[in-house]
């Protein structure tokens, strides 16, 4: 498998994020790997590169942010599509054709892009772990940050291939799928199943958490990662860490990871702890604030991404130009290419509640975050691009990958499982009061029922993130094409193919 290409020498990640001064590193000649491991801004530009990669638009930037994997859990309508002549990827995606001479090369990009990122996260940690304290300024502290963070990259990727590249546990036939490659180079590595898999992510994981503990924990990590605004918008590289894998956010990705592969005690161990982060009484999840969204145009919007909800999302800050938002989620119809991604509200009913409510005109994420591209089309707030070069700046260079809601859900499922759906209905009508819907819900005591509501909720959560697909096939549950067909996927549209030229 041909997927340890050389360390680019990840200077020319420079300049990721313009809220963080350790990302502005630029060399002053052509360096080696050699060189870039000779001194711990080196070190600390390799990891930047890493999360660079991240934002690419192979991975969360497109493809596993608003893309190929939400058009396959159908959150965009395709008839519309194919009328307006999307690219043809996004169409032969949403029908699960993934034999589509279109789509192929889209999904070899997501693969390839992935294993570079690990492959460069092995060669980070190979070099790191017997480098001395000493050439870091914070000494072995920093040392412990660098090394846990690759380690977390390193099982995140991963983790995301499993989830699109085999099938989930629930479906589990004990085949090989993906390998998990933990050195560097490693021309030829094997597939392995999907169970000790898991057990390698979750090894990584949390090791991980372990090694950024020694700063996360402490006075001044905690104040670094305490609100949104602190985590999105400080400076320096121990600040911003919201866009790191951080003790918390590493923490909220181990939940998800135990929660997949059936660990649900665990799962909920660890989400009740993120949500119990707390600095001087205050949450620093906990506490959903949706004042960004309200001013009444999109223009004024200055928090589109709800980050104070927001645990961990990759920085891109090329996302407006590179990225093809003005392709997706342009506002006017300025012509006959007519692109956008249209949400499947209409056909989906997507803002009606189980009892027949119509709540478009109550629930935040309908209210405050869809907005009508060419004056007709329900198009995904969360990408608009404003006129206002600082409030779009703001907004679209923010990539979520977790949120806080996800906590939520996974206590509430694991409620369920043990039939106290007293406080599974609680955290979900929680989640659905702090969107201003008033309405209070309960499915009964069923698990058929829960289900329903989770999913209900879900798919308002995460318009254009890339998390619904994983759900449904996480927990093999309906998925609702149209009002007339609602079914669990086949196994030919839940598990993508790894791309042939991967195991030569």
């Amino acid at each position: 498998m041909n997927i340890c290409s050389k360390i680019i020498v990840i200077f020319c990640c420079v300049g990721l994020c313009a809220c963080a001064d350790w990302l502005d590193l630029k060399p002053e000649t052509d360096a080696t790997e050699t060189d870039v491991f000779s001194t711990g801004e080196g070190y600390r530009s390799v990891l930047n590169g890493l999360y660079k990669s991240m934002g690419s638009g192979s991975l969360y930037g497109i493809e596993l942010g608003f893309g190929i994997v939400d058009c396959m859990s159908q959150q965009y309508d395709l008839e519309k599509m194919t009328a307006m002549s999307l690219n043809d990827p996004y169409i032969a995606a949403g029908a699960y054709k993934y034999t589509d001479v279109s789509l192929i090369p889209v999904l070899e990009g997501i693969w390839k892009s992935a294993f570079n990122v690990i492959a460069n996260a092995n060669n980070l940690i190979q070099n790191i772990q017997d480098e001395s304290p000493d050439l870091f300024q914070l000494k072995e502290r920093e040392k412990s940050v660098i090394l846990g963070e690759a380690y977390a990259c390193r099982a995140l990727m991963h983790f995301d291939m499993l989830r699109l590249f085999a099938p989930a546990p629930v479906n589990d036939d004990g085949k090989p799928y993906v390998p998990y490659v933990e050195k560097y180079p490693d021309i030829q590595a094997d597939a392995i199943a999907v169970k000790p898999f898991l057990n390698k992510v979750i090894a990584d994981l949390e090791y991980a958490r372990e090694l950024v503990a020694v700063y996360d924990t402490t006075d001044v990590g905690i104040a670094a990662s305490a609100t949104g605004e602190k985590r999105f918008y400080a400076e320096g590289f121990f600040n911003g860490r919201g866009y790191r894998l951080s003790y918390y956010s590493i923490s909220a990705l181990l939940a998800r990871v135990y929660q997949y592969a059936d660990r649900h005690e665990d799962a909920f161990r660890l989400a009740e702890e993120v949500m119990k982060f707390e600095l001087k009484g205050k949450s620093f999840y906990g506490d959903v604030n949706f004042n960004g969204v309200m001013p009444s145009t999109f223009e004024a919007k200055t928090d589109l991404k709800i980050v104070s909800n927001l645990i961990f999302a990759v920085y891109n800050e090329k996302q407006y130009t590179d990225n093809k938002l003005t392709t997706f989620f342009k506002k006017e119809n300025d012509s006959d290419n007519k692109t956008w991604l249209v949400v499947n509200s209409e056909k989906q009913e997507l803002f009606y509640n189980s009892q027949g409510d119509d709540e478009s005109n109550l629930d935040y994420r309908s209210k405050y975050m869809i907005y009508l591209a060419g004056g007709q089309f329900p198009v995904s707030g969360k990408w608009y691009c404003s006129d206002d070069e600082l409030i779009r700046e703001r907004n679209v260079t923010i990539l979520p990958v977790i949120r806080a809601t996800e906590m939520q859900y996974i206590m509430a499922e694991y409620y369920a499982r043990e039939q106290n759906y007293v406080e599974a209905y609680r955290i979900l009508n929680e989640i659905r009061s702090d969107r201003g819907c008033v309405v209070t819900i309960d499915g009964g005591a069923s698990w058929d029922g829960f289900v329903k509501e989770l999913i209900l909720d879900a798919r308002r959560e995460w318009i254009s993130e890339g998390q619904l697909f994983y759900l449904y096939k996480r927990l093999n549950a309906d998925i609702e094409f149209n009002r007339a067909e609602s079914r669990p996927l086949k196994r030919e549209e839940y598990l993508v193919p790894v791309p042939a030229d991967q195991f030569l």
